[in-house]
């Protein structure tokens, strides 16, 4: 077959990253300006979950598994598991916020750089819709692209524990290098670094426990939810 479980592994690796970018692209030519693209990062993101989604329901159909199988509770676990992503919650929440406050003091000398740059206004319809559609769109795809398909699928090609963990992790944060693409170079480094912390933390705990994937999906689209009420509170 010419795709191989590697080159499936490979491509869903820069999926995102590349989509990202594919989509602010083609908002950049509706809107006639690159500029403008960029604030619209949340419909972007949005569309590129909806084609994870996509993807993922391909690929695990080939494989004859099911999508929804990723996200399976535990059911005589899932007390402990609901226990331990608690505390895992519990840790995760400053490592999200602590990166960004001092990558912002590193790169541009102020903590609100990224918050300029970021939440800028866009018209409340499209806000409300994302509020809903972001939020549940990224807890089905991006999780479950890094830690549900190819971190399980590297551990037949890898024997090191490290790196099966470290390169989803590590994709996982670099993604954001195009989300929005801002061609300036600190503005790259900081959206590629800003998330690996919570990257590493995430796929240590999904990789020593699988089940936890539902938990930290749910997690994640809580707090991108927040994400969206942060920009509804920028809009006119």
């Amino acid at each position: 077959m010419i795709f191989t479980e590697k080159t499936r592994i490979i491509s869903l690796l820069f999926s995102r990253l590349l989509l990202f970018a594919f989509f602010q692209g083609l908002i950049a030519l509706l809107l006639h300006s690159w500029t403008e693209s960029e604030k619209y990062w949340i419909l972007n993101a949005t569309l590129t979950n909806i084609v994870s989604i996509i993807l993922l329901n391909i690929l695990l159909r080939k494989e004859r598994t099911k999508y929804l199988s990723l996200f399976q509770l535990n059911g005589s676990q899932w007390k402990k598991d609901l226990l331990l992503f608690s505390g895992l919650a519990l840790i995760t929440i400053p490592i999200v916020i602590i990166p960004s406050y001092y990558l912002n003091i590193i790169f541009y000398g102020s903590s609100n750089y990224y918050a300029e740059v970021m939440f800028q206004s866009i018209s409340k319809p499209l806000t409300y819709f994302l509020l809903i559609a972001f939020p549940a769109s990224i807890a089905f795809a991006e999780l479950a692209t890094y830690f549900g398909y190819i971190m399980p699928r590297l551990k037949t090609h890898l024997k090191s524990p490290i790196l099966i963990v470290l390169i989803p992790a590590l994709f996982l944060s670099i993604q954001h290098c195009t989300l929005p693409l801002v061609f300036e170079l600190n503005f790259i480094l900081f959206r590629g670094l800003v998330y690996l912390p919570f990257a590493i933390i995430i796929g240590v705990s999904i990789y020593k426990r699988p089940s936890l994937l539902i938990y930290f999906a749910f997690f994640h689209g809580l707090l991108d939810a927040m994400t969206v009420m942060m920009l509804l509170n920028s809009t006119n």
